[in-house]
């Protein structure tokens, strides 16, 4: 019986490695099958009038936005919660904020992201462990409404009339949309994790580094500015970065790109260092064309 098991184990990885490459190339045509698809025709004008936080991106910026978008709305699990009808239109204006951040980066947009779940407004945060079955809320004891949450797990909750206000006013340096995913991409590069210690390090105890050019250099600027924002808080002195951002790194992070996009004029004659770094990670400049 060992002897039939282990023959049946072999033929089965041996099947996976022969066929992984063909499963491949079948995914990578489908990939460019997609992006050869034309747009539908509302959407440019969708996102010209409702995020106008793009409307400095050149036409093919704008349709590279969009293609991403589509990828992240047809390949993720998105649900309207509390009877939230949740429309294509919606998703739009929600993939395509989201990717924005992801704009010049290489690979799909967020692929840690599995479920995208929309309430109507601020909600009680309930964490999930079978989406289908079972919700536990987060904490019982102290419900505090919020208005987006991303969990770490693929889980990224969001109310719609907040996405909707961070989009209507793209000058003020608050956008839900912006903030969440950017939590999802320092999950996913470690951009802040174990940042207030002396070395990045996982659960293990092993040594990380982000997913940046210089991780020396942003693991410095990023400390000192968020160090400097928290003197401005002490101070009672004006910045262009949210009060939120002193909470610790990982919401300085979330604040700085939120700041870095709505308030790129402000972040970068405030503190240039910490707009240069962002600039980096992002690979775009919106201060030089704001």
């Amino acid at each position: 019986m060992t002897v039939v098991l282990l023959g049946s184990a072999l033929i089965i990885v041996v099947a996976v490695i022969t066929l992984r490459p063909f499963l491949l190339r079948l995914s990578q045509r489908d990939a460019l099958r997609q992006d050869s698809q034309p747009l539908p025709s509302e959407w440019p004008a969708l996102l010209q009038q409702a995020v106008p936080a793009t409307r400095h991106l050149g036409d093919a910026e704008r349709l590279k936005l969009l293609r991403l978008g589509r990828e992240l709305i047809r390949t993720r699990h998105w649900e309207g919660v509390q009877g939230l009808v949740l429309t294509e239109q919606i998703q739009v204006i929600i993939a395509a904020q989201a990717c924005l951040l992801t704009l010049a980066l290489p690979g799909e947009p967020f692929p840690g992201v599995r479920e995208i779940l929309v309430y109507p407004r601020t909600f009680v945060p309930r964490h999930v462990c079978d989406p289908r079955k079972w919700l536990q809320p987060s904490e019982p004891q102290r419900p505090v409404p919020l208005e987006g949450e991303s969990w770490g797990n693929g889980v990224m909750v969001l109310s719609w009339e907040a996405v909707r206000e961070g989009a209507r006013n793209p000058g003020d340096g608050s956008n839900v949309v912006l903030h969440e995913f950017a939590h999802e991409l320092d999950y996913e590069r470690h951009l802040t994790a174990g940042l207030e210690l002396a070395e990045f390090v996982d659960g293990s105890g092993a040594t990380m580094a982000p997913s940046v050019p210089d991780p020396e250099e942003w693991r410095r600027v990023i400390q000192a500015s968020y160090e400097r924002l928290g003197e401005r808080i002490a101070a009672h002195t004006p910045s262009a970065l949210n009060e939120y951002g002193g909470t610790n790194v990982a919401e300085f992070f979330a604040v700085a790109t939120e700041t870095f996009f709505e308030k790129p004029v402000l972040l970068a004659r405030e503190d240039p260092d910490l707009y240069a770094q962002l600039r980096s990670l992002y690979q775009q400049d919106p201060a030089a064309v704001a």
